[in-house]
């Protein structure tokens, strides 16, 4: 029988010399669902994300993704396994156009073709042209699209790297604070664009988020630490009106 969890995570534990930072975390993000990670800074939130994509190695517990284990597996190896991950600071190539940037994630491990034909130039370059304009047409991207991505402000740079996730192929999606140092009017739009991955694309969505009202509108559930702990998880309705949860994250 197939789980109805895409991501299991089991007693993870994690420690820096004398300080733990992950101190036997358990999460389960269910198929197609949105999961917001909430809980004070220092909670321990970003290390699990890093802990799940391979950035960092736990010390002891257990990472399942789709049924197969990915524990301490290299981050390259995790990515193609189909796990995108939106960081806090905006990681564009910044020296790549725009289009490039999207061509670059449109491009499978299998597909030896399209990187052969970026040096011809030939229509298959233009196929992708076509199907990454598309792409930043959808998440509204603002600018020059053959200039570079450093050029774009922050918000557009924001709106660029959800471009190169909806080109990528993912089971799994992890975001570090979307919508840190963006307008109000980008975090709809943001909001907007996880329904996308979540309803249309079918994709499982783990997000780390401080602004409150922002869960509440979007999460299907919420995971929350302290100390490295898991200190509540639910439905969002349910943990968001609990007073001890509201108290730990009253001003985030």
């Amino acid at each position: 029988m197939t789980s109805d969890h895409a991501l299991i995570v089991q007693g993870l534990r994690k420690r820096f010399g004398e300080v733990e930072v992950l101190g036997g975390v358990d999460a389960r993000l269910r198929r197609g669902k949105i999961t917001a990670f909430i809980g004070p800074n220092g909670a321990g939130k970003t290390t699990l994300f890093h802990a799940v994509t391979g950035e960092l190695k736990p010390d002891s517990g257990r990472v399942v993704l789709e049924g197969r284990e990915i524990t301490r597996r290299e981050p390259w190896e995790i990515a193609r396994l189909g796990v995108g991950r939106l960081f806090q600071e905006v990681r564009v190539f910044p020296g790549l156009s725009v289009w490039d940037n999207v061509i670059a994630a449109l491009q499978r491990p299998s597909d030896r073709r399209l990187g052969a034909s970026l040096l011809r130039g030939d229509h298959s370059l233009q196929a992708a042209k076509e199907e990454a304009s598309a792409l930043l047409d959808r998440v509204g991207v603002d600018g020059r699209r053959d200039g570079p991505a450093a050029e774009l402000s922050w918000g557009n740079q924001k709106l660029l790297a959800f471009a190169r996730l909806l080109a990528g192929e993912h089971r799994l999606v992890l975001l570090d604070e979307p919508t840190a140092g963006v307008a109000p009017a980008l975090g709809v739009r943001l909001k907007e664009l996880i329904r996308l991955l979540a309803g249309e694309r079918g994709v499982t969505v783990g997000l780390i988020e401080h602004d409150m009202k922002f869960v509440a509108d979007l999460a299907d559930a919420v995971v929350v630490l302290r100390d490295g702990k898991l200190f509540d998880h639910g439905p969002t309705t349910e943990v968001l009106s609990r007073p001890a949860t509201v108290e730990l994250c009253l001003g985030l």
